[in-house]
C-alpha cells in the first residue's frame, strides 16, 4: 500500500512538472504581450553624429509589443528627451530646466530568418518646444548574427519635415557589435557605427558625404529577471573634411566623448 502511495505520488510530481515545462514551452512558441519601460542618464545629446544638447539630459522610453512567433514582433515605443540643466547649447533659458526637447513615436515590425534578424519601421519626431515642428523616417534594418561580429545596415527616408527638408532625404548607417557575457547576469558590448547621408540630408554643397563615425562601449547588468543597471561611454566624430568645415556637429565642434548610466524593467 505504501509502495503504491509513494508511486503514485511520485507519478503526479512528474506529471505536474511536465505540465509546466509543455505549458514554458507553448507561452515560449506562442510569444505574448512584452512590456518595457526605461530611462537613459546622459552628459549629452548626441544623434546621427550632431550635437541635439551639450548638456544633460534624461530620456524615458516606454515600449509594448506583441510577439507573434514566427510571424515576427510588432511594437509601439514612445522616446522623449529632457532638458536636465536651464541650458541647451550655448543657450540659457531659466524655464526651461527639466523641459521637453523632443518626444518620438515608432511604430515597428521585427522577425528574424534563421541568423538574419530585419526590422522595419515609422518614426514621427516632434519638437514641443519649436513652434510644433516634426520630422517623419519609415527606416529598414537587417542584421546578420554570429558568434563573432553582429554587423547591421539600417537606411532611414525622411520623407516628411514640417521645415521644408527636401524629402529626398537619406541616412545610411552600418554597424558592429558584439555581446560579451563574463558571467550571466553582466553583458558587455563593444561597437562601431559610421554614417553617412546624401546630398538632400547634410546640406552640403560636397553631396553625399560621412556624417559621424563612433565608437562606443556599454554593459548590462540583470539585477533580477525583469530590472536592469547599465552605462556607456562614446566617442564619436565627423569624418567629412567638408561637414567640420561647414559645422555639422554644432557647437564649433567636430568630435565629441558623451555617455551616461540606465536603468530598464521590463515584462
Amino acid at each position: 500500500m505504501k509502495r503504491t502511495l509513494l508511486t503514485l505520488v511520485t507519478t503526479s510530481l512528474v506529471l505536474v512538472a511536465e505540465a509546466a515545462e509543455t505549458n514554458e514551452l507553448e507561452k515560449t512558441e506562442s510569444g505574448g504581450l512584452t512590456v518595457e519601460a526605461s530611462v537613459d542618464v546622459l552628459s549629452d545629446y548626441i544623434w546621427r553624429g550632431t550635437i541635439c544638447n551639450g548638456n544633460p539630459v534624461w530620456q524615458p522610453s516606454a515600449t509594448i509589443g506583441y510577439d507573434a512567433g514566427d510571424f515576427g514582433t510588432v511594437s509601439a515605443n514612445v522616446w522623449s528627451s529632457f532638458d536636465l540643466t536651464h541650458k541647451r547649447g550655448t543657450a540659457t533659458n531659466s524655464r526651461r530646466s527639466c523641459g521637453a526637447q523632443e518626444i518620438d513615436y515608432t511604430l515597428a515590425y521585427a522577425n528574424s530568418l534563421g541568423p538574419v534578424g530585419i526590422e522595419a519601421g515609422h518614426i514621427w519626431y516632434t519638437f514641443p518646444n519649436n513652434n510644433g515642428s516634426s520630422d517623419q523616417d519609415l527606416y529598414a534594418t537587417v542584421s546578420y548574427e554570429n558568434d563573432i561580429v553582429t554587423p547591421s545596415a539600417s537606411a532611414y527616408w525622411n520623407y516628411s519635415d514640417s521645415a521644408g527638408t527636401d524629402v529626398s532625404a537619406v541616412y545610411f548607417s552600418f554597424g558592429l557589435s558584439h555581446d560579451f557575457k563574463p558571467i550571466e547576469a553582466l553583458t558587455l558590448t563593444p561597437k562601431a557605427e559610421i554614417g553617412f547621408g546624401d546630398h538632400a540630408y547634410t546640406g552640403s554643397a560636397g553631396g553625399t558625404e560621412l556624417t559621424d563615425q563612433t565608437l562606443g562601449f556599454s554593459a548590462s547588468y540583470a539585477v533580477t529577471d525583469w530590472f536592469s543597471i547599465g552605462a556607456q561611454i562614446n566617442y564619436t566624430w565627423t569624418p567629412s573634411h567638408t561637414l567640420r568645415h561647414e559645422g555639422y556637429m554644432g557647437e564649433g565642434k567636430h568630435q565629441i566623448l558623451w555617455g551616461g548610466v540606465n536603468a530598464t524593467i521590463s515584462f
